[in-house]
């Protein structure tokens, strides 16, 4: 199934759902002063926020072009085509 054009691929839903996590981290810690002053929450809202979680799924998911993920789409297309016209391999002779 085809995704419509208005819905984002991959990497636009991993986008969304690391700000959305960075967005709840923040919000939680405004609007709760028990948040704001648990060392446990504060250590794990960096982590997550300002060091490599964030970085490190983000420069994963973008890494990648987008043009890449459209070439071996296309390339794999070709390669079944080209697997259901060849013969199977079983039937050819040995040396």
């Amino acid at each position: 199934m085809k995704t419509p054009w208005w819905a984002p691929d991959a990497r636009g839903w991993i986008g969304i759902g690391v700000f959305a996590l960075s967005v709840m981290l923040l919000t939680m810690m405004y609007n709760s002063a028990a948040f704001r002053n648990d060392e446990f929450i504060q250590t794990i809202a960096t982590l997550v926020i300002g060091t490599g979680f964030v970085g490190g799924v983000v420069a994963w998911a973008y890494a990648a072009t987008k043009g890449g993920g459209e070439l071996a789409d296309r390339n794999a297309s070709i390669v079944e085509q080209q697997a259901k016209a060849s013969p199977p391999i079983s039937s050819e002779e040995k040396l």
